[in-house]
This record gives structure tokens, C-alpha cells and sequence, in this order.
């Protein structure tokens, strides 16, 4: 999984203090590219996330103290994290999936370009 993605890609010339110079018009293909970029961000922010989840649910059974209800409670969570997290990438790569798709030259005409 790739990391950090920037969100903004096209449209500034210049910005004043940065070394920032996109050479292009903001197109379909770019609004196409930043809901890609976004949504690798935001599962990179959902791993960290489901971590801490886990981890909340690993001490709250490590301190159970033999309480049936308590380490009920955290596997519960467990299960919980687990199939919420297994649900966000499955969406992250049918969206990433299909944005590819769209994204490759000879899709162009999806995208009002000419071949």
C-alpha cells in the first residue's frame, strides 16, 4: 500500500515560501486522482485506528482478572474491529480498483480526452 498521498496535484503555480509548481489545469482526471489519494490517506488513518483498538481490547482482556464478562467484552471488540476493519479495505480496493481503471490512458475518452 503506497503512503502518504498529496491531495492537491494541479492548479498552483507557484506558492509563496515553498518550493510547490504544478505544471497543469486542474482536470476530471485530477478530482479522479485526489478521491484516490484521499482514500489511501484515510486508510492509512484506519490502520492506526484499528491498532488502537486492538491494543484497548488486548489490556482490557490482559486485566479481565478472570471475569467472564470482561473478557467477553473484549473480544467482542475484537471481532467488532476486526470485521470493520476487513469491510474498509474491501471498499478501499474496489475504489482503488476502479479508479485505476479510470485513470489509465486508454480510458482517456471516460475522461473527455482524445486518444
Amino acid at each position: 500500500m503506497p503512503g502518504w498521498q498529496d491531495l492537491i496535484i494541479c492548479g498552483v503555480k507557484n506558492v509563496e515560501g515553498a518550493n510547490v509548481a504544478y505544471t497543469h489545469a486542474c482536470g476530471f482526471s485530477d478530482l479522479i486522482q485526489l478521491a484516490q489519494n484521499l482514500i489511501t490517506d484515510l486508510i492509512i488513518l484506519s490502520t492506526f485506528l484499528a491498532i488502537a483498538a486492538f491494543v484497548y481490547a488486548g489490556i482490557i482482556l490482559l486485566t479481565s482478572g478472570g471475569k467472564p464478562a470482561k473478557a467477553e467484552e473484549a473480544k467482542d471488540i475484537f471481532m467488532k474491529v476486526l470485521i470493520g476493519y476487513l469491510w474498509i479495505l474491501g471498499a478501499w480496493l474496489l475504489v482503488y480498483t476502479i479508479t485505476s481503471v479510470l485513470l489509465k490512458p486508454e480510458f482517456g475518452f471516460l475522461l473527455g480526452k482524445p486518444k
